[in-house]
């Protein structure tokens, strides 16, 4: 039987992270919530189907560098980009880096669903 796939969520921000996650586990998806990158890449099995849900501003390892290490080892994972600080060249190192998507905080709950829903297909 297949491995149902997971919506790794990565934020430091722990109400941000429970609103996230309880969201996403109420549309029936398979969450697992992060507080750190490094807690994320300690635990991260490549063999897990999923994709990952990355606040960009983290206290150490940043977003944009986790992207990069994540790229650097090949991983192949649907990564979607949610930020309240997002500027231009945020984004466009996000997209250079192979993002799903890039989302801008606030970001509507439908939205946020239809978006993981699309990079878990």
């Amino acid at each position: 039987m297949a491995v149902p796939p997971t919506v790794f969520v990565i934020d430091d921000d722990p109400s941000a992270l429970s609103s996230v996650c309880a969201l996403l586990t109420a549309f029936g998806m398979t969450v697992k919530p992060f507080d750190s990158a490094e807690d994320f890449l300690a635990d991260y099995n490549e063999l897990q189907p999923g994709c990952l849900l990355l606040d960009v501003q983290l206290q150490g390892i940043g977003g944009l560098d986790l992207l990069r290490q994540l790229k650097r080892n090949h991983l192949d994972l649907s990564v979607i980009v949610i930020s309240g600080n997002a500027d231009k060249q945020v984004v466009k190192t996000a997209t250079e880096l192979g993002v799903t998507e890039v989302l801008h905080k606030p970001v509507q709950p439908h939205d946020l669903v239809d978006v993981v829903q699309r990079a878990l297909e």
